[in-house]
Formats: structure tokens, C-alpha cells, sequence
């Protein structure tokens, strides 16, 4: 299929200088963070209040628009500098004043966003000036800013507006607090060499020992998901499932309690019946290295890249290293991306790519390059064996670096339109489209061998491996069906109780009861992450993503660099400078369909009545 010429364009790289210039560090101490914190406050102020004192006459793109997408470059730089340390620092004190910073620039976020006289010199400035007559991701980008003024209430009375601004103080502080209780939660539980029955030998000897020789487990995603899926012992299973699932009970149940609540209290005073049907109108639902090296070689392939190692870079961890991202055709610098793959106390205990660096255009004109860090907790190499990942953590890897292209690949003119910043309910298409690439036999065998022989897997395993992804599908997706059920429900009653919520859906919806005492949705951060109400986004998206991979790369060739060209400069290209209607239209040359996705998971399109479907 041939897609359409406005998606095939010559030109990846917005006519603009590049400086490949890394303007982040990681050597504050912690009281460094804590008076850099006060600084960026006071000149990110200064900049908001000349745009919001100027004489409406005197409104201009230049001292307007301009002047509020240039603090937010270096704003949104230095921002991420204070707090994301507080994911990734091995130092317990560095990582507390980081989380203190990030609850003070939290505040001061909900500040700005509350500045009715900057929001009246936007409007004004929208009147005042021809549509036409800005480039269309301006004019996006000023619609855009209008919205969010809206969506703060800036158009409702005083009053209104200061309980709002209230609300969302109080918000932002129990997001960071709940999902700082799950990155610092150290739980675990030891158990003997034979209660850890069927787990590998790798696995067991690269766990730490309690000093009566057992084995600590830990509730990290590391150990739970190989312990749960792998270990014959039914009561550890148990043993590890509920300590899972109780993971911040006390605390986060009470701080899940109040965000319902305040989520609430705040759509309504916008005019919304619930925080669902707020979160809904901008979405588009509108109502290791034996794998690091196969995996970035794909990348490369796919995308026309080249990725070159950092030596001796300076990074937060001796763990972590950074790449160099180049266009191979033009040999330009685009971005870079830090690796921090393996787990440590106090770290953040999933798998996640953080946008650092916004690939967006500066104050003077040129084109700051996109960074971004992809943090995951893989097993880490032993004296005796590397990093061998599991197929699971494989396709981790993939999904999470699928986030890390998109990010350095954007070519957006606002910070507010880079890497990912698209619809949340679109934002996980790009990065699960990337996932089919580990259940294809070209590229598995690209990054599989024996790590001691270095021989190929074979390919009856290849087979059967395959094979499996439709294993346990139904189970998978009832299970996220469940968890977006959840998600909704506390964001569409008023008085809704996590826990009773949870174990309902998950006996009505896949037949298992939840475990007694256990409180699920207290550990799940997503409902603290962003993806409040909008966790149904996952399966959402992954309609999209299967579209993609189905129709085009399937088609024409699964390392297709052709392909890969078009997917890069339709799909990431833009960011969130286009609606991703826009976008999936012009990749795929025609509307989305399901069909796709319904194959993916084991049915044929007739199996699938309307209006089930």
C-alpha cells in the first residue's frame, strides 16, 4: 500500500539549526535542589507576569505566545533536572529533595495554570489575530492553551477558580505522595531453595541472601511477574500474590480515597458530571545487552538511525549509559537517551520512558535536541552470567524504547507537542505496535543466542514460543478490562470504595476472587500516574497499533526500511502537532479498523458481532 505523498516526505528535520547540546546534569546535591527549585520558581514567575501585565493593545505573538513557549523549554528542562532524581538517585536523601521538589514545582504548576491575566491575554490575542495568518502548530498551540485556560475554570467566577486551584495543589502533592510510597516500599519475603521450586538458577542465584542463608524476594516487578508465572510451590505463590497486592495498604488506601474524591469535587465545578467525562474531552475518545544490541539494531534499521555510545558520560548511576542519536541520511544529531535497566533500592519499580529534554525550538530559533531516559528493572548481570532477559522483560523493552523513539523522533515546534505528548488514549499506540517485532523470527533471532555458545535458539522453540502469545489472551485481557472497569468506576461515582470495586469487577469479570485483605488498587499507580479514568487507553490503542503493524509492516516487510521511513515521519514526526486521527490516517491511507486487533487476540472478524464489537 502506498501511502499517501503529504506522509512520504523527503524532509524529517524542521528547517532550523540543531545545537546537540545535553543541557541536563545529575550532580545537585541535595541542597543545590532545593535553592535551584526557588530560582527556576522566581524567573519562570517573572516571565508570566510581564506576559499578564502587558496593556491588551499591546498583546503580540512575539511578547505573548512566544514568550509563554520559550520559558516553557527551559522551564520544562530544568523542572526535570530537580525531579527526576527522585526516581532514579541512589542516594535516599538526594531522592527526598527531589520528591520535596517536585511537590513545590507541583504547586507552582497549578499557580501558572491559574493566571486569569495571562489566560485574558491569550484570548485576546486569538481575536486579535487572523488564523491564517500563524503557522498551523501555533495556531494549535494557541487553541490549545485556550482549552487547558478553560479547563482550569479561568472563565468561571473568582471564587470558582480559587477552589479549583485548591483542588489541584492538593492533587498533584497525593499523586507524588502514593507513588513515592510504592518506589520506596523495601518488602520482602525469604523463603528456602525449595519453596522457589521451578524458578531458573540464574534467577535464584542472583537474589540477595538473609542472614540464615534463605532467599529474599522482593515485591519488585523483577521478581514477582517470573515467581508468580514459573514457581510449582502453590503457597509461595499465595505468599508473594497477597504481599503483592497489600503493597501500601494503609497509606495509599486512604490517599486513593481522597484523589476520588477531590477528582470529583473539581469536574463538577468545571461542569462535568464526572472526572471521567473531563479526562474523556481531550482524549480521542472525545466522549540489557545480549537484547540491548539486537533491539537498538532494529531501531536503527527501521528507522534510518544510528545510536552511538557515550563514553564517559556523566550519568546518575554507574549502571547507566547514554546514546547519541544521529539521522543516518543526514548525519544530523536529533537526540539522546540514557539506559538505566537494573534494579536498586529506592528506584523507581516499574519500566517507564521520562521525556527530559523536549525536542522543540528555542528562544533564539534554533532546535533543541529531544533527550528522554528509558528506567526499567531487568535482572542484573551476575560474575557469572550477563543480563539474561525473559521474553516478557524482551518485550518490555521493546514497548518502553517504542516510547523513547517517539520522544527523540518528534519533530514538534512547541515543547507542548513533543515526543509523546499526544492523546493518553492514542500515546501507547506507537510503542505496542513495537512490541510485535519480539514475536517474529528475524528479529528474535537477531537478539537470541546461547550466552555461553552463543548458538542459535532453535527454531522448534522459535515455533512454539510464538505460538504462545495467544496463550492465557482471554485471562490478560479480562484482567485489563477489569483494571480499566476499576479505573472508571472510581472516576464516574462519587463515594466508590478501591477495594470492594476491585474484587466485584474481578469475580463478575474473570471469575476469581480477589484475595481476602488485599487492597489492589491502592498499588496501582497508574491511577496516581496520569491515567486516571483513561487506563482503558491501553486496549484503546492497541486497536490502532495492530492496525499499523497488520497493514503495513506485515504487508510489506516486518524490517521494511521503507516502511519504517513513513511510520517515523507520519507517526512520530509530528508528536502532538496533529490530531492522532490525523496521523493514523495518513500512515495507513484510509480510517482504522478492528479487525486487526481482533485477529491479535484469537478471533475471526465474523466471531464478533455488531454492536458487541
Amino acid at each position: 500500500m502506498k501511502p499517501p505523498a503529504a506522509c512520504a516526505g523527503d524532509a524529517l528535520d524542521v528547517a532550523a539549526p540543531c545545537s546537540a547540546v545535553n543541557y541536563l546534569r545529575w550532580d545537585l546535591s541535595a541542597q543545590q535542589i532545593g535553592e535551584l527549585t526557588t530560582e527556576l520558581i522566581e524567573e519562570t514567575k517573572r516571565v508570566y507576569d510581564r506576559v499578564g501585565s502587558q496593556e491588551l493593545q499591546d498583546v503580540s505573538y512575539e511578547n505573548t505566545l512566544k514568550a509563554l513557549a520559550d520559558v516553557e523549554v527551559s522551564y520544562t528542562v530544568q523542572r526535570n533536572i530537580l525531579d527526576f532524581p527522585q526516581h532514579v538517585s541512589p542516594s535516599k536523601d538526594i531522592r527526598t529533595a527531589s520528591t520535596e521538589a517536585d511537590k513545590k514545582l507541583s504547586e507552582f504548576d497549578v499557580e501558572m495554570s491559574m493566571r486569569q491575566d495571562v489566560y485574558q491575554r491569550i484570548v485576546w490575542l486569538q481575536e486579535k489575530v487572523q488564523s491564517d495568518s500563524l503557522r498551523p502548530e501555533a495556531s494549535r498551540y494557541l487553541e490549545r492553551l485556550i482549552s487547558l485556560g478553560r479547563r482550569n475554570g479561568l472563565h468561571l467566577p473568582e471564587e470558582t477558580q480559587e477552589k479549583i486551584k485548591s483542588i489541584k495543589k492538593k492533587l498533584s502533592l497525593l499523586c507524588i505522595d502514593f507513588n513515592k510510597n510504592l518506589n520506596e516500599d523495601t518488602t520482602f519475603l525469604p523463603f528456602t531453595r525449595e519453596e522457589l521450586g521451578g524458578l531458573p538458577e540464574d534467577f535464584l542465584n542472583s537474589l540477595e541472601k538473609t542472614e540464615d542463608e534463605k532467599l529474599k524476594v522482593t515485591l519488585k516487578y523483577p521478581h514477582y511477574f517470573p515467581l508468580l508465572k514459573k514457581c510449582h510451590v502453590p503457597e509461595t505463590r499465595r505468599k508473594v500474590e497477597e504481599a503483592f497486592n497489600c503493597r501500601c495498604k494503609r497509606e495509599n488506601c486512604a490517599i486513593l480515597g481522597e484523589l476520588v474524591s477531590l477528582r470529583a469535587q473539581k469536574s463538577r465545578l468545571l461542569g462535568f458530571s464526572t472526572h471521567a467525562d473531563y479526562v474523556l474531552e481531550m482524549n480521542m475518545a472525545k466522549t540489557s545487552q545480549v537484547v540491548t544490541r539486537g533491539l537498538l539494531g532494529i531501531y536503527q534499521e527501521l528507522l534510518g538511525l544510528t545510536f552511538d555510545l557515550e563514553e564517559g558520560a556523566t550519568v546518575w548511576h554507574e549502571d547507566v549509559t547514554l546514546y547519541t542519536v544521529r539521522d543516518t541520511a543526514s548525519g544530523k544529531v536529533i537526540g539522546k537517551f540514557y539506559l538505566d535497566l537494573y534494579p536498586r533500592e529506592g528506584k523507581y519499580g516499574h519500566a517507564a520512558c521520562f521525556g527530559l529534554q523536549p525536542g522543540c525550538l528555542r528562544q533564539d530559533g534554533s532546535r533543541q535536541i529531544a533527550i528522554a531516559a528509558m528506567v526499567a528493572n531487568f535482572t542484573k548481570p551476575t560474575p557469572d552470567a550477563p543480563s539474561l532477559l525473559q521474553h516478557d522483560e524482551v518485550e518490555t523493552y521493546f514497548h518502553e524504547f517504542g516510547h523513547v523513539m517517539h520522544q527523540l523522533c518528534s519533530q514538534a515546534e512547541f515543547a507542548m507537542f513533543s515526543g509523546t505528548h499526544v492523546e493518553r488514549d492514542f500515546v501507547e499506540a506507537p510503542s505496542q505496535m513495537l512490541e510485535n517485532w519480539v514475536w517474529e523470527v528475524e528479529p528474535l533471532l537477531r537478539m537470541s543466542q546461547h550466552y555461553r555458545t552463543g548458538s542459535a535458539v532453535p527454531q522448534e522453540l522459535l515455533d512454539k514460543l510464538i505460538k504462545s502469545r495467544q496463550a492465557n489472551t482471554g485471562l490478560f485481557n479480562l484482567r485489563q478490562i477489569v483494571l480499566a472497569k476499576v479505573d472508571q468506576a472510581l472516576h464516574t461515582q462519587t463515594a466508590a470504595d478501591p477495594a470492594e470495586e476491585y474484587a466485584r469487577l474481578s469475580q463478575e469479570i474473570l471469575g476469581v476472587p480477589a484475595t481476602p485483605g488485599t487492597n489492589m488498587p491502592a498499588t496501582f499507580g497508574h491511577l496516581a500516574g496520569g491515567y486516571d479514568a483513561q487506563y482503558y487507553g491501553y486496549l484503546w490503542s492497541e486497536v490502532y497499533s495492530a492496525d499499523m503493524f497488520h497493514t503495513r509492516f506485515k504487508q510489506e516487510g516486518v524490517l521494511s526500511g521503507k516502511v519504517g521511513m513513513d511510520y517515523r515521519s507520519c507517526i512520530l514526526r509530528p508528536g502532538g502537532s496533529q490530531d492522532a486521527s490525523v496521523m493514523l490516517r495518513l500512515f495507513l491511507g484510509r480510517d482504522p479498523k478492528q479487525d486487526a486487533f481482533l485477529l491479535s487476540k484469537g478471533l475471526q472478524v465474523e466471531d464478533c458481532e455488531p454492536p458487541a464489537c
